[in-house]
This record gives structure tokens, C-alpha cells and sequence, in this order.
């Protein structure tokens, strides 16, 4: 049996949630009974482990998800005018229970990132003579940050490598790639998809480059007199027919630290900008020797 003919992507990719749905009930959904019945007749033991283990991960990050949007529904609820009284009285809870969920509940803008389980992945190449890939010292840093804010919002994850030479093919529903067109072709051709911003490159400088006003967002650690400032790409693109891909890219490596920050302090605030949608912008940070000390938007994110 085929491992991917038993997966079920629709129950848990966030491609198939829209944050402004409008739902006059919500019934608990199932895993469907022929999903579970395949997995069931599985002949390969060791193959029935993975495939069932794979599924409960999913189904408790749905179960992550869920508890998120339930506090989401409460504040926007509080926000039209109903007191937690009357919406404990509405749902069949009690007050206490709801204070509960307030303020232990998942974050609301843990949905930035997806449902989960989520691939996180950085570029390696090949050396002559090393067995071994490489990996540049600041984008293991730079995933290694964003692990552990992920962690915290309680997601599974999967930490995979981009190959230069070849297509970048992952399995998890949700996907993020610290990864610049200079890294992978591949990942050149999904940034490009982007109908706002581009990289681009006159005479051995990179940019990012505004589509409409040609405006170039260039890093000062490249001008004649190099200061200690980077700008980076932040975007969700379309990665397939089914899934999106966060895309975080630095001129330089430093960058990408500098967009992580950057999620820490204003993930909030970023959720509440574009939600679920397509979006592109740039970052723009401030270091001292590795370490990043500000960033800010150079770039509004632009809705696609």
C-alpha cells in the first residue's frame, strides 16, 4: 500500500481553513472510517507504525488548532459587546471554564504559521571531498531561533535541508524555508511567483525590488561604507497545488536572524495584517557583531 494514498490532506492543511469562514454550526469532525480502516490493513507492521503515528500527530495539532479557534471566536465575540457571561451561558460553559480558556489557551496568532506539523528547512551544499553536507553557520542559528518559537506555540516539527541541485520535495502540510534564490534554483522559481517583490541583482549587488515602483531595498552591509544592517524577505507564497510556504530569506545570512526577531515581537501584530493570506514585505535589522538589536518594516506586507 501506498503510503500517500491513505493520507487525508484536506482534514489538516491550513490551505482548506480561511480564517473569515462564516459556519452556522460546527459539527466535531471524524477521521473518515475508510482512513482508519486502510491503515488497519496495512500488511507491513513497521509501515502501519509510521502511517498511524503520522496520523495522531495531525489530529492533535488539529486539536491544537481548534482550541486556538475557539479563543479567537471568544475574543471576537467579547469584541462585538457580549460579556463572558453571556458567552459562557451561550456555549454551556461555565465562566471559570471560560477565564480558563482565555488565558491558557493556544496564542490567536499561532495561526500565522499554519496547523501544523510543520517542515522547517535550510539550504546545504556540497563540498569537494567532504562526505557531509554543509550548512552555513547562521541559517542553522536562524532555524534553530525559529524552533524554538515554534515549540512554544506548540508545534510538531520536522527539520529537513533544501539541496542545491535538486527540487526541494516535502512532506509536512505546513512549510517554511529560510532559503534565498541564490541557494536553490527551485526556491528562485517559488519566490518568483511573487506578484509584489523580486530579488534582483545589478552588477553582483542584490535587492529586493518592489514590481510596480522599481523601488530597490538594498543592504547598507554592501555599500562602500558597510554598517551593520540587512534587509530580508518575508512572504507566504504558494508552494503547490495544496500548500503555502513561508519564505524568509536575508541578502546576507544575517538577515534571516533579523526576520525571526522581528516574528518575536510583532507576530501579533503581523497576524492581524494578513491573517492567513498571501502576503510579501521586507524587514530591515540592526546587528552588533551577530547579534540582532532592532527590526522593523522597511516594507508594509503587501496582500496578494
Amino acid at each position: 500500500m501506498d503510503r500517500g494514498a491513505i493520507r487525508h490532506p484536506s482534514l489538516f492543511t491550513s490551505a482548506s481553513v480561511s480564517r473569515r469562514a462564516k459556519l452556522s454550526h460546527v459539527e466535531t469532525p471524524n477521521l473518515p472510517p475508510e482512513l482508519i480502516e486502510a491503515v488497519r490493513q496495512e500488511r507491513d507492521p513497521i509501515r502501519r507504525i509510521s502511517v498511524a503515528g503520522d496520523l495522531i500527530v495531525r489530529l492533535q495539532q488539529g486539536e491544537v488548532e481548534l482550541s486556538r479557534v475557539r479563543r479567537e471566536a471568544m475574543e471576537e465575540a467579547a469584541s462585538a459587546g457580549m460579556s463572558y457571561s453571556e458567552i459562557a451561558r451561550q456555549v454551556g460553559l461555565t465562566r471559570g471554564r471560560i477565564s480558563q480558556i482565555r488565558t491558557s489557551g493556544p496564542r490567536i496568532e499561532r495561526a500565522f504559521f499554519g496547523i501544523g506539523p510543520i517542515e522547517l528547512a535550510v539550504p546545504f551544499r556540497h563540498l569537494p571531498g567532504r562526505e557531509l553536507p554543509l550548512v552555513a553557520a547562521e541559517d542553522l542559528r536562524a532555524r534553530d531561533e525559529l524552533a524554538s518559537i515554534l515549540d512554544g506555540l506548540g508545534f510538531n516539527l520536522e527539520l529537513s535541508g533544501i539541496d542545491p541541485e535538486n527540487a526541494w520535495k516535502p512532506k509536512m502540510p505546513d512549510l517554511i524555508a529560510i532559503c534565498g534564490p541564490k541557494s536553490s534554483p527551485h526556491m528562485a522559481n517559488v519566490l518568483d511567483q511573487d506578484p509584489a517583490l523580486m530579488f534582483a541583482e545589478t552588477d553582483g549587488r542584490w535587492a529586493i525590488q518592489d514590481r510596480s515602483t522599481k523601488h530597490r531595498y538594498e543592504s547598507p552591509m554592501d555599500d562602500d561604507e558597510p554598517a551593520q544592517t540587512d534587509v530580508a524577505y518575508l512572504a507566504r507564497l504558494p508552494f503547490d497545488d495544496e500548500r503555502s510556504m513561508l519564505s524568509i530569506a536575508g541578502i546576507h545570512a544575517i538577515g534571516s536572524l533579523g526576520v525571526i526577531h522581528y516574528l518575536q515581537t510583532h507576530l501579533g501584530w503581523l497576524y492581524d495584517r494578513v491573517g492567513l493570506a498571501h502576503f510579501s514585505m521586507v524587514i530591515r535589522s540592526e546587528h552588533q557583531d551577530d547579534n540582532i538589536v532592532r527590526s522593523e518594516a522597511a516594507c508594509d506586507p503587501i496582500l496578494h
